[in-house]
């Protein structure tokens, strides 16, 4: 997998867009935020090194739920579409069912 070094305030990715990509954080922390409907913006997750971001989206081929931005400088592996297929076709298949089940009904807490 690449890697991808990320400074304190830096986007990673941004809600609606469509990157196609997760980032496992192996350093530095992530604010995850959710656009307001009064044009303001809520944070709805902190994420630690370890975690993994924008795998909802990668899972269902849809645009970013939330903006990551980076707290603290850090790097990230990133996992594109092509390697989470490659990985997932060498899995058992009612694991790829469940994955997708789990991302339909978090995406639509959001």
């Amino acid at each position: 997998m690449e890697k991808r070094f990320f400074t304190a305030g830096e986007i990673i990715f941004a809600e609606d867009d469509a990157s196609g990509v997760a980032y496992i954080i192996k350093s530095g922390r992530v604010s995850l935020t959710k656009r307001m409907s009064n044009g303001g913006s809520k944070q709805v997750a902190a994420i630690e090194a370890g975690s993994i971001i924008g795998e909802m989206s990668l899972i269902m081929g849809q645009p970013h739920s939330v903006t990551a931005t980076a707290t603290d400088d850090g790097e990230a592996l990133i996992l594109t579409k092509a390697e989470y297929r490659s990985r997932l076709a060498k899995s058992d298949k009612v694991l790829a069912m469940i994955l997708k089940s789990i991302s339909d009904r978090l995406r639509s807490t959001y």
